[in-house]
């Protein structure tokens, strides 16, 4: 690879760290084509990037960076993924490498701090944005649904022994 060609590759992958919240490394090794083109697709999809890079560009572009330590996992076949939604991105990866435990290993990654595989895989078990906002939302309101409904609960049953007393006169 020319000198230039190696710069440009450094250049974008030191723009990728910077735009992106979040890099997982994931190691490929005996992966078809078809199985890395549909990981691809899959990451893609998710809203992410996934690229292979030599090992020696990307420690150079990792100096000076947030992600400098993760350095030490640039060894063998790697590839990176580049993202700005790290729990769909995680999730795709997770399922991925448990449906392939034999070619891709997941080494490490990088969301607002250094996660290693077990970190990477407990934030694909995560609920989605959404759901966790249901959920609090659900959790705020629940007090003031109670509220309603305790104050209503004195109303409802005057009423109702009032419509029970109506059908027993109607009866006698």
């Amino acid at each position: 690879m020319k000198k230039e060609r190696k710069s440009q590759e450094i250049e974008f992958l030191k723009q990728s760290l910077e735009s992106n919240q979040a890099l997982f490394i994931g190691k490929y090794q005996g992966l078809t084509v078809e199985k890395f083109s549909f990981l691809r697709k899959q990451t893609r999809e998710a809203g992410a990037k996934l690229k292979v890079f030599k090992n020696t560009l990307s420690k150079i572009a990792f100096k000076g960076t947030h992600v400098e330590s993760l350095s030490e996992f640039l060894n063998g076949p790697n590839f990176l993924i580049f993202t700005n939604e790290p729990l769909a991105s995680s999730k795709v990866l997770s399922k991925f490498a448990k449906e392939n435990p034999d070619n891709i290993e997941i080494k490490a990654g990088y969301y607002q701090t250094v996660l290693d595989k077990a970190a990477i895989d407990t934030l694909a078990t995560l609920p989605s944005k959404d759901v966790l906002i249901g959920r609090f939302i659900s959790i705020i309101k629940s007090p003031e649904v109670r509220l309603v409904f305790t104050l209503k609960a004195p109303i409802a049953n005057f009423v109702r022994t009032l419509k029970a007393l109506e059908t027993k006169k109607a009866a006698a």
